[in-house]
């Protein structure tokens, strides 16, 4: 195999294991409306600030609360599944 065939590889493997601890979440909750917030949606996907960033720039929506000075980011798990499966 080449180097760009296992790196593909890693990525896809990458994006398998992010739906599957998504869909787990969403398993475990009553809601399937559920909204989480950017430090929980960090910490079941293992993925750092950076790539969440990315993600927003490449289609992902992000809920702000139309609270002035609030700063807290939320995602819902919905929109989540979405854009991690092409």
């Amino acid at each position: 195999m080449t180097n760009n065939e296992l790196i593909k590889l890693n990525q896809i493997e990458q994006i398998l294991n992010c739906l599957l601890a998504l869909i787990q979440k969403q398993e475990n909750t009553q809601n399937h409306a559920s909204i989480l917030t950017q430090k929980e949606l960090l910490s079941i996907l293992k993925i750092s600030p950076n790539t969440l960033k990315s993600w927003e720039k490449t289609g992902l929506k992000r809920l702000e609360p139309p609270i002035e000075g609030t700063r807290t980011v939320y995602y819902r798990m919905e929109d989540v599944l979405t854009y991690l499966t092409p």
